[in-house]
């Protein structure tokens, strides 16, 4: 019996920016690395370099904003591979709340009635008016990636991205309901492996790469409880 080699994508968070240490909503906002999303960058890119030699990655794409592209260029240079930029990849764009701090944004949410949910995950904007849906978020993100799976067939490659990305794809592929609590982490440098098969996507894998540095490393889509 011939077995067909499987297509996989890495989907890699980006490095810690400012605003994520700060608990501050980015979206679209062009946000940078700080020093260390740039030694997790790193340290992801050495782990990657000293596991995958005898199977390399088959391409390198990236979000167009600065600190997923900065992410993709660290792991592309130890790599050897060139980045592709789309901003198809992008986080969901979140409007009037880009650049507010998870105080502001749960005292705005409360007043309009739409709480966080009870863990306070910042990555849930399931029906907050002038926010990308749900819906939105996913046919931009899934055409993408069934772009990049059909462009890479057999082939495992690398794509960094974002929370709120991450988690939704998560969502969608093990058919969560809306609002439903989190229970995983969304650690900057986190991988989530998936794979396209006949009957849509699946789950692989999700690895905390934050754990490599031998400590627990922290949940920046989640804001601290009250």
């Amino acid at each position: 019996m011939t077995i067909s080699p499987v297509t996989r994508l890495w989907l890699v968070r980006h490095g810690q920016t400012d605003w994520n240490a700060q608990r501050r909503i980015q979206g679209h906002t062009p946000t940078e690395l700080n020093a260390m999303g740039r030694a997790q960058a790193k340290l992801l890119a050495d782990w990657l370099f000293n596991t995958r030699q005898q199977n390399p990655f088959a391409a390198l794409y990236s979000s167009d904003l600065p600190r997923a592209a900065q992410t993709a260029e660290i792991i592309g240079d130890k790599l050897g591979l060139t980045v592709s930029c789309t901003p198809e990849l992008r986080e969901r764009h979140l409007g009037e709340f880009e650049g507010k701090t998870w105080e502001q944004v749960r005292s705005i949410r409360a007043a309009d009635g739409n709480r966080l949910v009870e863990n306070g995950d910042l990555a849930d904007w399931t029906g907050v008016p002038g926010v990308e849906t749900d819906q939105q978020l996913w046919q931009r993100v899934s055409k993408i990636l069934d772009t990049i799976s059909q462009r890479h067939p057999g082939g495992d490659s690398l794509v960094v991205s974002h929370g709120g990305v991450m988690k939704h794809v998560i969502w969608h592929i093990l058919g969560l309901p809306e609002g439903a609590p989190r229970r995983f982490p969304l650690t900057n440098g986190l991988i989530c492996i998936v794979e396209p098969r006949r009957d849509g996507w699946y789950l692989s894998g999700l690895f905390d790469a934050g754990m490599l540095s031998g400590k627990t490393a922290e949940d920046t889509a989640i804001a601290p409880s009250v």
